[in-house]
């Protein structure tokens, strides 16, 4: 047990500071992405339940509809899920707004 604890020391004796850094750094890069992964597979809550519903009986924006009816279906949702929704919805509304106008005759 002391020969461990010796080598132990010494092995620590041996870090140069920055490697010391380099450790902390990468620590803290590990927890905030194990974090994040975390955050991202928790349940929606109320608000973004009810977002997700609206734009499920919503018809101007088809494909948002769709994946918003998926999404309902499938119990519970997830913020990647939700995030994802968000994105495509926004990227719909932007491709309508980039349309040209229809010419009536």
């Amino acid at each position: 047990m002391h020969n461990a604890i010796q080598k132990t020391i010494q092995f620590i004796s041996q870090l140069k500071l920055e490697q010391i850094y380099n450790i902390v750094v990468l620590s803290i890069i590990f927890i905030i992405l194990t974090l994040a992964s975390v955050a991202l597979y928790r349940p929606v809550g109320v608000q973004q339940f009810q977002n997700v519903e609206r734009l499920s009986q919503q018809s101007m924006y088809a494909n948002t509809q769709d994946m918003a009816v998926r999404l309902i279906n499938q119990r519970p949702i997830r913020y990647v899920h939700y995030l994802k929704l968000m994105q495509a919805h926004q990227m719909e509304q932007d491709r309508a707004q980039q349309l040209p106008a229809l010419v009536q005759e």
